[in-house]
């Protein structure tokens, strides 16, 4: 049965972005017109002081990213199944001059709940709609628009679920997060060529506990020129820059030799 999210549950969303009501925005949807696409990675390139457009895109997913943490807490936490096509999913313009950490709203706020049945077929449904028929598919136009590897743009994703599950979540049932990671397949991700997350399941640092990336998510290139913590050019850096500049760096461009 269908139903609402409570306001008890929007508040606890509130935590990762999600409003009742957002000002200046814009729908989802529309970045899947290749005219508006360019247009708005114009904008946010000229907004956040990307010195690309393709680095604007991976900042863009990396925001972005937050809609599956919304998704899969609801999901694991509530068995609650959001109404997630991109025509329902606002998200909050950004300005010059500040941090773009993008607040979200959606149009259609009912949800599916698992009372009984199959959980396995209910869950292959949620990963279907979220990533599938909505950051998949944002993902693809990304690549094909900017030229950007989907390889770095899937670990955008895979670094906010491996937060959500390890940190967020960590003393929750582990079913869901050893299905997304290991054993969900590709056609739930919209991916002929297995699960996208899966290769970045990686065994963290003794000494620091962090995971590092296989890939460099440009975030360096930004005016304040800081690196992630978990960066794997880390120990390829030269004066503050990756050896290859924009492309995908030695360390990523091996790792995606091994996943060809």
């Amino acid at each position: 049965m269908d139903k609402r999210l409570s306001s008890k549950e929007l508040l606890e969303l509130k935590k990762y972005r999600l409003c009742d009501e957002i000002n200046e925005h814009f729908c989802v949807a529309e970045l899947l017109n290749e005219t508006y696409l360019r247009f708005f990675m114009k904008r946010l390139t000229n907004e956040i002081g990307a010195p690309s457009e393709k680095v604007a895109a991976s900042i863009f997913i990396k925001r972005y990213a937050i809609i599956a943490v919304i998704s899969l807490y609801a999901m694991t936490v509530w068995n609650k199944k959001l109404n997630l096509p991109l025509n329902q999913i606002y998200m909050e313009t950004p300005k010059t001059g500040k941090d773009w950490l993008p607040n979200f709203s959606m149009k259609d706020l009912t949800v599916q709940t698992f009372d009984s049945g199959n959980r396995d077929d209910w869950r292959e449904g949620v990963l279907t709609d979220l990533f599938a028929n909505n950051i998949g598919t944002l993902i693809r136009m990304m690549e094909k628009t900017f030229g950007i590897s989907s390889l770095i743009l899937w670990e955008n994703i895979a670094v906010y679920l491996f937060w959500l599950y390890e940190t967020e979540l960590v003393d929750r049932e582990k079913d869901d997060y050893q299905f997304l990671f290991l054993t969900a397949k590709g056609n739930l991700f919209g991916c002929a060529n297995g699960n996208p997350l899966q290769r970045y399941v990686t065994v963290k640092d003794k000494n620091s506990g962090i995971r590092m990336r296989k890939t460099c998510c440009f975030s360096y290139q930004l005016p304040a020129g800081k690196r992630c913590r978990t960066c794997p050019c880390t120990h390829l850096a030269k004066d503050g820059g990756c050896h290859d500049g924009e492309g995908i760096c030695s360390a990523a461009r091996g790792f995606a030799g091994e996943v060809q």
